[in-house]
């Protein structure tokens, strides 16, 4: 175990939920009402399955192999040869998926805040950021998120203010084409939810490891009503439409006004999105410069930790030339490949694990 900082489950749960939703309440709307239609809404209801499994695959693991992370005991679950090579892939994954991250978050901000400034830019103070906090450790990614959750959430509660341009008759009917559309548009959600497995990293830093399932399954739960309450919001302003739009929320807010004094409040949305990326970008971050950390069996993450930057920042860019790459990525990649490594993955590595320990059991 590389990491010595500590913190609370509280502090986990709090991490985890910006973790999940900082780049999804953006663009889950559109892509689940893509499929689901009108019924949008409940697709989030269905991310509890996977959710809960994610969460509980990583706390057995962690119990069976405490003080360590997937990236360490792959090597005693699988074998030496056969756990390097899949820990590999799964670093090469982690890579990729912060490098995505990262894109989305300067393609949001290029696109509607700051035109003019180079994506090389935005990305790359970003990952400067996030570098300071994971050389911090656990303990500063958890505290940053205390601080910024509140100022990733509060914007959220100022869609209310359109309550007067909402019309509830956009929910009916209710499965009016029957549930298969709502499944597919949960594929979606299911698999942003299924991100929750990262807590398996942040186990081994808990003060009260007792506690971490119970705050994560809170975590979940408020995830969940958070998809429901913006997939409602979004519905009943703009009905099917929400599967035409690229940003529900962005067009939401650019509708906000407030006694006509207060406008472009969408700006509000642009320190939500910053403050909910920083976490979600520094915990991917995190993982990734630890997982290849314990991969190369080092004593020290931080000589690695600014080449690893380097390593996300070539995957953001030369991984998708274009913003058409990014969003077919988003819309058919993400969706398999985030639950393979976070959902798949641990399940089968529990059930060898669990398979080995019974074994050794019956020998004895």
């Amino acid at each position: 175990m590389l990491e010595k900082g500590q913190i609370s489950s509280f502090q986990l749960g709090i991490l985890l939920y910006p973790t999940v939703l900082a780049t999804g309440f953006l663009i889950l709307p559109a892509s689940s009402a893509y499929y689901a239609r009108n019924d949008f809404w409940m697709t989030g209801l269905f991310t509890i399955v996977s959710g809960y499994l994610s969460i509980a695959s990583a706390v057995q693991l962690h119990k069976i192999y405490p003080k360590k992370t997937i990236a360490e005991y792959m090597e005693q679950i699988l074998g030496k040869i056969l756990g390097k090579l899949v820990a590999l892939f799964f670093i090469l994954d982690m890579l990729f998926s912060t490098g995505a991250i990262a894109r989305q978050y300067a393609e949001f901000v290029k696109g509607n805040f700051l035109f003019n400034t180079p994506i090389l830019l935005i990305i790359g103070l970003m990952l400067l950021l996030a570098a300071f906090a994971v050389l911090g450790g656990a303990e500063m990614i958890a505290r940053s998120a205390v601080i910024l959750t509140p100022i990733f959430i509060s914007p959220i509660f100022f869609l209310l203010l359109l309550i007067p341009d909402m019309h509830i008759k956009n929910i009916f009917p209710i499965l009016g084409h029957g549930i298969t559309p709502v499944l597919k548009g949960a594929i979606g959600p299911q698999a942003w939810v299924s991100q929750l497995f990262l807590m398996s990293f942040f186990l081994p830093c808990l003060k009260d490891p007792q506690k971490g399932k119970k705050w994560a399954l809170l975590s979940l739960a408020a995830i969940i009503a958070s998809m429901v309450f913006i997939n409602l919001i979004t519905l009943f302003l703009f009905g099917v439409d929400v599967g035409n739009k690229t940003y529900p929320m962005l067009t939401a807010f650019r509708y906000l006004s407030i006694a006509d004094f207060f406008e472009n409040l969408e700006a509000l949305l642009l320190a939500m999105w910053i403050a909910g990326n920083f976490v979600k970008i520094a915990v991917f971050y995190y993982v990734s410069t630890y997982s290849i950390g314990q991969w190369m069996k080092l004593s020290d993450v931080r000589p690695i930790v600014f080449p690893v930057g380097l390593l996300i920042l070539v995957f953001s860019l030369w991984g998708f030339p274009n913003y058409l790459t990014l969003g077919l990525q988003g819309r058919l990649v993400a969706p398999i490949d985030i639950p393979m490594y976070m959902l798949l993955l641990p399940l089968i590595l529990l059930l060898v694990a669990s398979f080995r320990k019974k074994m050794a059991k019956s020998t004895h």
